[in-house]
């Protein structure tokens, strides 16, 4: 772990200026290259089609896919959680809720027969935005540890309208990977010509504060991380959190893309603590076991999701299908629902399977430890700090016997059902808390005061804001909008921006009045931290 700013003696390991982190709505996300989904992206679909494979996909489309292929394949095997301080003993183990949620994908057919992955965007809060905080600070920040600061500047919305075409055209490098039936995608972040695998990937890690209360990321941007170790305000909680929620889809998309590693940025929404780098095998050594093991469950998932990709295309064929993916934790089998493209006929697969080590059946999770023996703390480190490569566990293999079983003994009217159950529960994890709406209000207009230095950037804002182009997060009862506070403020500009005929919709959200105890915490932890910052922190 690296401080960017050491706690005790308060030197900057880093330059000075890297601890500030942009207001999400200041970056002028317009002005980066657009994404591309798989079924949008000319290069990856001729790419497919000369390599005659049946499906592509990216590494955002297919991780979720591959994760719930994984718990089925290992019975849910938990993540390797020892060497963590005695305050963790009572949190829960295993994958995070957020993790286990059930994946739902589009199979976009194309003209030349193949399939093209792409995300559901119903599934996965990006229709309401209320994602929009950790989505949108990932790019700011992708692009803010990439470039000199001074290049970074131009994409400020304040002076993105210097910034060349050809800066807002520029094409992104990937790597592609294939299998037997798929060809992928990875988007490469960064390189080092000094690393084994030269490439890896850039992980910008909002804290606890912000992860758990999104709506209420103004006042958590005051939550610091002022220790290494302990429960709260620690890059150890960071760790441990990303352990469970985020490894197995960081795993998968560093083999796709053949890299070393992931690069962590540790932050709230206002600035940026630390840095770490964890390689591919620290993580396989905490997902699976051992490097060994990692390798031999991405090649297995791969495998399974090509089956059951090609029982779906078959059972549907020649049309684009939506698909839902649920290994429910605990269970030993695996719902696949598949619908057609206009969503009249629907139909359930139910995937089983026998588990085998070195031949042996497994009747419970599949755990390397079962034949090499669990290791202990200090061989973990020994492992994770490259001292021990454990080129002296035993040879494993593991193989699987499975069955994809379409349900016809299940009604239509019952397959929708199931469906439905998925959907509502992969919509209650994208419900959030009432947040402290004073201080989004205080954001909002500091945002505006910014802007205001150069009207025509203000002016396109409030636009871009009734538009929906940049809506930003849903609005809390009570919050003002950006045409309001401006009202408020007096501004002239705001009559020479016409008000739209017909405002886009605001997303309907759950919103929860009482915070749970962890909300209650963190808020407290927050209000606590930006005094403490306030009265020490640029000392």
């Amino acid at each position: 772990m690296h401080w960017l700013r050491d706690r005790h003696s308060g030197i900057y390991n880093y330059d000075r200026q890297l601890q500030k982190v942009l207001d999400v709505d200041l970056f002028d996300y317009g002005a980066l290259p657009p994404y591309l989904t798989s079924s949008k992206d000319p290069e990856l679909l001729a790419i497919t089609k000369k390599y005659g494979k049946r499906f592509c996909g990216s590494t955002s489309s297919m991780t979720g896919l591959l994760s719930h292929c994984y718990y089925l394949l290992s019975r849910w095997k938990e993540p390797e959680l020892h060497g963590f301080s005695p305050s963790f003993c009572d949190m829960p183990t295993g994958f995070s809720e957020g993790a286990k949620l059930p994946v739902s994908v589009r199979l976009q057919r194309q003209p030349d027969g193949f399939y093209a992955i792409d995300a559901d965007k119903g599934s996965d809060g990006e229709i309401d935005n209320s994602n929009y905080v950790l989505t949108s600070l990932g790019k700011s920040l992708e692009k803010y540890l990439t470039v000199p600061l001074k290049e970074y500047a131009m994409y400020e919305r304040i002076n993105s309208h210097k910034l060349p075409k050809s800066a807002r055209e520029a094409k992104e490098a990937y790597h592609y990977a294939q299998s037997s039936q798929f060809l992928m995608r990875s988007q490469l972040d960064c390189s080092d010509e000094r690393l084994p695998n030269r490439t890896f990937d850039l992980k910008t890690r909002a804290c606890v504060s912000i992860r758990h209360d999104r709506a209420n990321y103004a006042e958590s941007s005051g939550y610091q991380i002022l220790q290494s170790n302990g429960l709260w305000e620690s890059f150890e909680r960071e760790y441990w959190d990303m352990v469970r929620a985020a490894f197995l889809k960081y795993n998968f998309q560093v083999r796709i893309g053949n890299m070393d590693g992931i690069f962590v940025a540790y932050h709230n929404t206002s600035q940026l603590f630390g840095f770490q780098y964890i390689t591919l095998d620290e993580m396989s050594e905490r997902l699976f076991g051992s490097a060994q093991m990692g390798e031999l469950a991405y090649r297995l998932s791969l495998g399974l999701l090509e089956k059951i990709l090609e029982a779906a295309v078959e059972h549907f064929p020649d049309e684009s299908l939506g698909i839902t993916l649920e290994t429910r934790a605990g269970a030993s089998a695996m719902n696949v629902l598949v619908q057609s493209e206009d969503g009249s006929r629907i139909m359930q697969f139910d995937v089983t399977m026998d588990r085998y080590l070195n031949n042996a059946l497994v009747r419970g999770p599949v755990d390397p430890a079962g034949i090499n023996g669990t290791l202990s703390d200090a061989q973990l480190e020994e492992v994770r700090t490259g001292r021990s490569s454990q080129t002296n566990l035993s040879d494993l293999t593991w193989h699987v016997d499975y069955c994809i079983t379409p349900r016809h003994d299940l009604s239509p009217v019952h397959m929708r059902s199931n469906l439905q159950d998925i959907r509502q529960r992969q919509q209650a994890l994208q419900s959030m808390v009432l947040p402290n709406v004073e201080k989004l209000n205080e954001r909002e207009e500091y945002r505006i005061d910014v802007l205001s230095e150069r009207p025509r950037a203000l002016a396109r804002f409030l636009e871009e804001r009734e538009n929906g182009t940049a809506i930003g997060m849903p609005r809390a009862p009570g919050q003002l909008s950006t045409r309001e506070i401006m009202e408020r403020k007096g501004m002239a500009l705001v009559k020479s921006v016409p008000k739209p005929t017909q405002l886009p919709d605001q997303p309907d959200i759950k919103w929860q009045r009482i915070p749970d105890a962890t909300t209650r915490k963190l808020r407290e932890l927050s209000r606590q931290g930006a005094e403490e910052y306030k009265a020490h922190g640029t000392k």
